[in-house]
């Protein structure tokens, strides 16, 4: 099935669902008429229904006027949606798209209790400024189409990888909770300069281009300590403040932010 045919529906519309959705019609995709959702807030479905222009509907008609279902509703509401889904029925030859942290492809076909095609993906805030990071990990019953479909619809908003499923839990920690962490450090950065007199709008700007700038350069293919080789001479600014954070545990506290993340997504599983 080509993107321009598919029939898109969306099991839930809160900010990453809303997300997605904004970088599909930037993208061209999938035209709005052939995109619908449902949200368990009537009064926010109707707001999101008047600012997006698509169609708001039950979960019956969705299931039935949709090819592609995201289930993006919180993970602690699944079990009742996935039996929603199952007592409706007619799932036969849908495809299925999740982003619900810890919640496996294993649970989710067990509560539909049909033979389903079932893609995870892990997105992240990044993805509404078309620099996200998705992971994707398929289904054993997932065909190339599917496949080729969900690497093009995340794919519109910035970069994407598969998994095995099992690493979802510390993908979750790096790239789903990753902007967290990144953006709390970039707001330290900038709280050090306002110490010191500079204005907070011109020292989060200052902070925000170092992280965006050291990313670019890592991700045309240098290697992070070769970078710092070049950086940190012996004796100079850089390395005092290297040997700083080496004092202060920073390394191991980010990975430690990050294996907490994993664990709660582990703990969310059904």
């Amino acid at each position: 099935m080509k993107a321009a045919n598919c029939r898109l529906g969306f099991v839930g519309f809160g900010h990453m669902a809303q997300i997605i959705f904004s970088a599909v019609d930037r993208s061209k995709l999938i035209s709005r008429s052939q995109i619908q959702f449902l949200r368990r807030d009537r009064a926010k479905m109707k707001e999101n229904e008047q600012r997006y222009k698509i169609t708001a509907t039950t979960l019956e008609t969705l299931v039935h006027n949709s090819d592609l279902l995201i289930l993006s509703v919180r993970p602690q509401q699944a079990n009742e949606v996935l039996d929603q889904l199952a007592a409706i029925g007619g799932l036969e030859g849908k495809w299925i798209v999740s982003i619900l942290a810890g919640v496996s492809i294993e649970a989710i076909a067990q509560r539909l209790k049909v033979p389903v095609q079932i893609i995870r993906v892990m997105p992240n805030i990044a993805s509404a400024v078309n620099e996200g990071m998705s992971i994707l990990s398929f289904g054993p019953r997932c065909c190339p189409e599917f496949q080729s479909l969900t690497h093009q619809l995340f794919g519109a908003m910035g970069e994407v990888s598969e998994l095995k499923e099992e690493l979802l839990d510390i993908a979750c920690g790096m790239a789903g909770s990753g902007p967290g962490f990144v953006i709390r450090m970039i707001d330290a950065v900038a709280q050090a300069g306002v110490k010191h007199g500079i204005d907070y709008s011109a020292s989060l700007k200052i902070a925000a281009q170092t992280f965006a700038g050291a990313a670019q350069l890592i991700q045309q293919g240098q290697m992070p300590d070769d970078l710092i080789a070049q950086i940190a001479t012996p004796n100079g600014t850089t390395q005092a403040g290297l040997d700083v954070m080496r004092q202060k545990g920073i390394s191991e506290g980010i990975e430690a932010a990050i294996e907490a993340s994993a664990l709660r997504s582990r703990e969310l599983r059904l």
